[in-house]
């Protein structure tokens, strides 16, 4: 009875190891395959993907984030306008959603969709959502609610929620002292190019990853010359009485020597409203669908 019962353990071992590696094959196979023209590759439900991985969530979130980092390189050599269509920034979403979901730990899925799916899809809110659950899950880390602050206060206009996500950020530890201060200031509106650059100031120095820092380092050097602009306006309209029309005017009446520099390759200018732009502005905004 002993030899039966262990032979009845060991088959039943062997079938459920071969079902188990059969679904893993599978979903590995399904991971291997990048978006297709046209429609879009179904993304298997992290509680499916679950079921089939077993006991290695761990290693499924892994893949699919390799994949979504596959994917994002594959986008650098194209040369179609825009480089990545509307249905594959879902389909990206979903694969961050997916890897988060069977590992709600892992940062850096957190760290790409904040840094692509916000700047150049547009998904700003779909991105707080994945924010949101990084930051019930890693309850320690003040990164993810200061990146949902972000979000609100630059992408939404929603200053009663980045004040609170910064809030929230600000009680975590080896949060920033400053973070509350800055929620108040959030609090009372005051001048958003300003407040972005000591957001994306602050992104910069916790940003480990060096493709992902690059990208913020261009957007907060375009900020700053925003920013070293409105100000320079701000000395003509008091000194003159009158703002500026022309961009051209800071430097004919001497209030700069120069105009900055657009690291995109664009060039800034006075909008009918005043107020300062760049013909490359879609580089500093969401992609809008």
């Amino acid at each position: 009875v002993s030899v039966m019962r262990k032979s009845h353990f060991v088959f039943l071992f062997v079938a459920l190891f071969t079902i188990h590696v059969f679904a893993l094959m599978k979903a590995s196979g399904e991971w291997k395959l990048l978006p297709r023209d046209g429609g879009g590759e179904y993304v298997m439900p992290a509680s499916i993907v679950k079921i089939t991985s077993l006991e290695f969530d761990g290693l499924a979130s892994d893949l699919l984030f390799l994949k979504s980092l596959v994917f994002l390189g594959s986008t650098l050599e194209r040369t179609d306008t825009p480089k990545v269509k509307d249905w594959e920034w879902k389909w990206l979403y979903n694969i961050l959603d997916a890897s988060t979901g069977l590992d709600p730990y892992f940062l850096d899925p957190y760290y790409v969709a904040n840094a692509n799916l916000t700047w150049g899809a547009g998904m700003v809110e779909e991105t707080n959502v994945l924010l949101g659950k990084g930051s019930h899950y890693r309850d320690w880390d003040w990164q993810l609610p200061f990146f949902r602050g972000f979000n609100y206060f630059y992408f939404l206009g929603k200053n009663n929620e980045a004040a609170q996500s910064l809030l929230e950020a600000s009680r975590r530890p080896g949060a920033n002292p400053l973070f509350a201060s800055l929620a108040a200031k959030l609090m009372f509106k005051e001048n958003k190019t300003e407040e972005a650059v000591l957001f994306l100031e602050e992104i910069v120095k916790t940003t480990e990853d060096n493709v992902l820092k690059k990208l913020y380092l261009v957007r907060l050097e375009s900020l700053k010359a925003i920013l070293a602009l409105e100000q320079a306006v701000a000395v003509y309209k008091k000194r003159y009485g009158i703002a500026p029309v022309k961009i051209e005017a800071l430097i004919q009446k001497g209030v700069l020597n120069e105009l900055p520099k657009e690291p995109y390759g664009g060039k800034y200018y006075i909008d009918p409203q005043g107020a300062i732009k760049t013909t490359k502005e879609s580089m500093l905004l969401p992609h809008r669908r």
